[in-house]
Protein backbone atom coordinates (compact mmCIF):
# COMPACT_ATOMS: atom_id res chain seq x y z
CA UNK A 1 0.00 0.00 0.00
CA UNK A 2 1.74 2.97 -0.87
CA UNK A 3 1.07 6.53 0.88
CA UNK A 4 -1.81 8.55 -0.66
CA UNK A 5 -1.31 12.14 -2.05
CA UNK A 6 -2.39 13.42 1.33
CA UNK A 7 -0.01 13.43 4.35
CA UNK A 8 0.36 10.38 5.47
CA UNK A 9 -0.37 10.09 9.62
CA UNK A 10 2.10 7.84 10.89
CA UNK A 11 5.22 9.60 9.16
CA UNK A 12 3.86 13.21 8.11
CA UNK A 13 4.94 12.64 5.08
CA UNK A 14 9.05 11.87 6.32
CA UNK A 15 8.90 8.35 5.10
CA UNK A 16 9.66 7.26 8.86
CA UNK A 17 8.30 7.08 12.01
CA UNK A 18 9.51 8.30 15.04
CA UNK A 19 8.32 7.92 18.83
CA UNK A 20 9.84 8.71 22.17
CA UNK A 21 10.11 4.80 24.59
CA UNK A 22 10.96 4.35 27.97
CA UNK A 23 14.04 2.13 28.19
CA UNK A 24 15.19 0.87 31.19
CA UNK A 25 18.54 2.15 32.75
CA UNK A 26 21.36 2.57 35.47
CA UNK A 27 19.09 5.42 36.96
CA UNK A 28 15.32 4.17 36.30
CA UNK A 29 13.82 4.48 33.06
CA UNK A 30 14.76 6.79 30.59
CA UNK A 31 13.24 8.27 26.82
CA UNK A 32 14.89 7.23 23.60
CA UNK A 33 13.96 8.46 20.73
CA UNK A 34 12.73 5.65 18.32
CA UNK A 35 12.87 4.90 14.51
CA UNK A 36 10.83 2.85 11.65
CA UNK A 37 10.32 3.24 8.14
CA UNK A 38 7.08 3.88 7.65
CA UNK A 39 5.04 0.72 7.12
CA UNK A 40 2.31 2.26 4.76
CA UNK A 41 5.05 2.01 1.93
CA UNK A 42 6.17 6.22 2.47
CA UNK A 43 10.32 5.71 2.51
CA UNK A 44 9.81 4.33 -0.86
CA UNK A 45 12.12 0.90 0.14
CA UNK A 46 10.49 -0.54 3.63
CA UNK A 47 7.06 -2.22 2.86
CA UNK A 48 5.48 -4.14 5.23
CA UNK A 49 5.66 -8.01 4.43
CA UNK A 50 2.91 -8.97 1.78
CA UNK A 51 0.78 -10.60 4.48
CA UNK A 52 0.77 -8.11 6.82
CA UNK A 53 0.10 -5.45 4.05
CA UNK A 54 -3.59 -6.77 3.90
CA UNK A 55 -2.43 -8.62 0.53
CA UNK A 56 -3.59 -12.11 -0.13
CA UNK A 57 -1.02 -14.65 0.92
CA UNK A 58 -1.95 -18.30 -1.13
CA UNK A 59 -1.62 -21.55 0.49
CA UNK A 60 -2.06 -21.94 4.42
CA UNK A 61 0.29 -24.40 5.67
CA UNK A 62 -0.55 -25.70 9.47
CA UNK A 63 1.57 -25.47 12.05
CA UNK A 64 2.08 -28.26 14.26
CA UNK A 65 -0.27 -27.64 17.37
CA UNK A 66 -2.69 -27.31 14.43
CA UNK A 67 -2.08 -30.27 13.15
CA UNK A 68 -1.80 -32.08 16.51
CA UNK A 69 -5.18 -31.10 17.27
CA UNK A 70 -6.32 -33.09 13.48
CA UNK A 71 -5.04 -35.52 14.79
CA UNK A 72 -8.38 -38.03 15.96
CA UNK A 73 -8.31 -39.57 19.24
CA UNK A 74 -7.57 -42.93 20.24
CA UNK A 75 -9.19 -45.42 22.42
CA UNK A 76 -8.62 -44.98 25.64
CA UNK A 77 -6.32 -46.13 27.55
CA UNK A 78 -7.44 -48.69 30.56
CA UNK A 79 -6.88 -46.93 34.13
Amino acid sequence: MECESDICLLCAGTGTMTWQQPVPGPEGLVLHEMSHPCPRGCSGWWKLPHGDARGVVQGNVAGNVARANEIPAGPSTPA
